[in-house]
């Protein structure tokens, strides 16, 4: 009984730590060996109900800690529900002049967040974020997973 209570505990404080700020958010895990094809393009589809002034859309790569490379070079699509699509080349900074990692690291894990489009105003419809490396290789090493969220200033 008393693990019971202990359970329900962290699922309440759990369930009171979501952000309500945040409109979506999905996150792809499932990069065989770690490995972010070159080729491979992650795809995000969503749905505004109702029109959202100053959103950010956010980047969320996750990576091994001590990633090889300094920065890594990213295209970012997004398609808007008028049928518009906006192309934004990154150039995401992993580690920072001397070395050291920029991103949120626990252990061996590590989560960089990086913020595309600031402010931004998103009209109700369906929209699609597409993701991809532009990395010199056949693929990109050491990627956990990459993730977009869409979140209300």
């Amino acid at each position: 009984m008393k693990y019971c209570k202990h359970l329900f505990f962290l699922v309440f404080l759990f369930l009171l730590s979501c952000d309500k700020d945040i409109v979506y958010s999905k996150f792809y895990s499932d990069f065989k060996e770690n490995r972010w094809l070159t080729k491979e393009v992650k795809s995000f589809d969503f749905l505004i109900k109702n029109n959202e002034s100053k959103v950010n859309l956010i980047l969320h790569l996750g990576h091994v800690y001590d990633f090889q490379f300094q920065s890594v070079p990213f295209n970012v699509i997004i398609f808007y529900p008028d049928g518009k699509k906006e192309s934004t080349p990154i150039n995401l900074k992993i580690k920072d002049e001397n070395g050291k990692d920029l991103a949120d690291c626990s252990g061996d894990i590590c989560d960089l967040y990086f913020t595309i489009k600031e402010k931004m105003a998103l009209q109700k419809g369906k929209y699609k974020v597409e993701i991809k490396n532009n990395f010199s290789g056949d693929y990109l090493p050491n990627v956990l997973g990459v993730g977009i969220k869409v979140k209300k200033q």
